[in-house]
């Protein structure tokens, strides 16, 4: 079976809105950095004996549905790939000069690895915890969201937009839904 990319609207609704909100011409220097983060996950996947099935872009970020490899740390090494390649893109943009996409770059690999279930942190504390530790997983989420929000809040306030205060909200939702879903499922 070959893999497939599939696109949300969601995805091409925000892609749309960045484009018009793009003063700086920011947003092809954070699609590149997306393209190589995404990029180390499949790459470690395949060579963990893992198979991508699709990959799908929604208006919260890319969703790889795939068959992970056995074993919680070959699991937890998929989801570090991208954070790891997003890392070793800034070291690389940083020593050729290209500042605002080494910015990019470790802005989105920071961001990825907060703890929240749907970003990469999250998934690696699943991974690592074997799906346990639901308690202290909950509250390191709940404490990672109101942090998003908190500084969405700030950032808004001082002038900087309500962009990071949207992320939170639909970080925050999407990893409610998560944690909710798996105690229900215990």
């Amino acid at each position: 079976m070959r893999s497939r990319i599939e696109v949300r609207d969601g995805f091409l609704v925000l892609l749309a809105a960045l484009w018009c909100a793009d003063r700086t011409n920011v947003l092809p220097l954070f699609l590149a950095a997306a393209a190589v983060h995404e990029g180390g996950h499949m790459l470690v996947l395949r060579l963990s004996g893992g198979r991508l099935h699709r990959l799908t872009l929604t208006g919260c970020g890319a969703v790889l549905h795939c068959a992970l490899p056995e074993g919680r740390f070959a699991r937890a090494a998929v989801c570090l790939a991208g954070p790891a390649a997003s890392f070793a893109l800034t070291a690389l943009a940083q020593a050729c000069g290209w500042y605002r996409l080494a910015g990019a770059s470790v802005l989105l690999g920071v961001f990825n690895l907060l703890p929240l279930p749907p970003l990469d942190g999250g998934m690696v504390l699943e991974h690592l915890c074997a799906g346990g530790a639901l308690a202290g997983r909950a509250v390191l989420a709940l404490c990672s969201a109101a942090g998003l929000l908190l500084g969405g809040l700030w950032l808004l306030h001082a002038g900087g937009g309500c962009w990071l205060l949207l992320i939170g909200a639909l970080i925050g939702a999407k990893s409610a839904k998560n944690l909710a879903n798996s105690i229900r499922m215990r």
